[in-house]
């Protein structure tokens, strides 16, 4: 388990869905950028897409440690 991982796993849930937000936001503004042909680096959209499935996972853990 990565160092951010385990940094993420003492945030509350508030706080992921925050983070959750802002990384898609930066992933569609980065999207319109790429198709615009405004933006260079095509690696940024592979790093939030997976910090936004590590946020989603985070999320659905807490939500099953609180149901059972």
């Amino acid at each position: 388990m990565s160092k951010h991982t385990t940094e993420l796993r003492t945030s509350t849930p508030g706080q992921l869905l925050a983070l959750m937000e802002q990384a898609q936001a930066e992933l569609g503004s980065l999207q319109f950028q790429l198709a615009n042909r405004q933006a260079t680096s095509t690696a940024r959209v592979t790093v939030l897409r997976h910090e936004i499935a590590r946020l989603k996972t985070l999320l659905r853990e807490d939500q099953l440690r609180r149901t059972s």
